[in-house]
C-alpha cells in the first residue's frame, strides 16, 4: 500500500476564505492588509479599488508573489465579482 503524499515541511499549507466586505475594511485599516487585484492590467487600469496592487492571474508566479510582505495578510480579488 502506498503512503500518503505529505506536504513539504518548510511549506505552509494555503489559506483561502471568502470575507466580507466588512471583514475587507476591517483587514485594511486594523491590520494593513495588501489588496491585489487579479485581472489582466488593461481592465485593472479602467477600474480597481482605491490601493489595489495588479498581479493579472495569468502572470502570477512564484517571484511576484514574493513581492508580497508575509507578515500582512493578503486579500485577493477580482474586480468581476465585485
Amino acid at each position: 500500500m502506498a503512503e500518503p503524499e505529505r506536504e513539504p515541511r518548510n511549506r505552509k499549507a494555503d489559506v483561502k476564505v471568502v470575507i466580507d466586505q466588512q471583514e475587507v475594511r476591517r483587514l485594511l485599516d486594523q491590520e494593513n492588509a495588501q489588496l491585489v487585484e487579479v485581472l489582466p492590467h488593461q481592465e485593472y487600469e479602467q477600474e480597481h479599488l482605491p490601493g489595489a496592487i495588479n498581479m493579472p492571474l495569468k502572470e502570477l508566479t512564484p517571484d511576484a508573489v514574493a513581492t508580497l510582505d508575509r507578515a500582512r495578510p493578503v486579500i485577493v480579488y477580482c474586480h468581476d465579482f465585485l
